[in-house]
């Protein structure tokens, strides 16, 4: 194994987000269902583009995990730019825009936190790629 503990771990947690993220985003909720309905109204066009989107995330999570045992997937660096996209512009929707719309930031220690995972995510996915991470 020529990575660190810190970067197996960071590529474990991203790995198992997407997967749960995507299996979340099959049912009613989630962040993918809150993303898209963001940019679509709810319908039709808004359920195919969350279904896409959770097959996205939880192929993504898959093959993060089975690279870290070393079986690697050309389409695995596709679908985490495709996330790291989706993810962006989900960050600027629901955690700029939307607070600045409407809702309000709310309690200034819990906007904080939000924001300061929803970067992480974006980051550890970031790191899992080979173009713009250090792998």
């Amino acid at each position: 194994m020529n990575r660190s503990i810190g970067a197996f771990i960071l590529q474990l947690s991203v790995a198992l987000y997407l997967f749960a993220t995507g299996i979340i985003g099959f049912g009613r909720g989630g962040e993918i269902r809150a993303a898209v309905l963001a940019i679509f109204k709810a319908g039709a066009v808004a359920d195919i583009v969350v279904i896409l989107l959770a097959v996205c995330a939880v192929g993504a999570g898959v093959l993060l995990i089975l690279e870290l045992f070393n079986i690697e997937f050309n389409i695995t660096e596709v679908l985490l730019i495709i996330l790291i996209v989706v993810w962006v512009v989900f960050i600027i929707l629901v955690d700029i825009i939307g607070p600045i719309a409407g809702s309000g930031f709310g309690n200034a220690a819990n906007y904080l936190l939000r924001l300061g995972s929803h970067l992480m995510v974006l980051g550890g996915m970031i790191c899992a790629t080979k173009r713009f991470g250090s792998r």
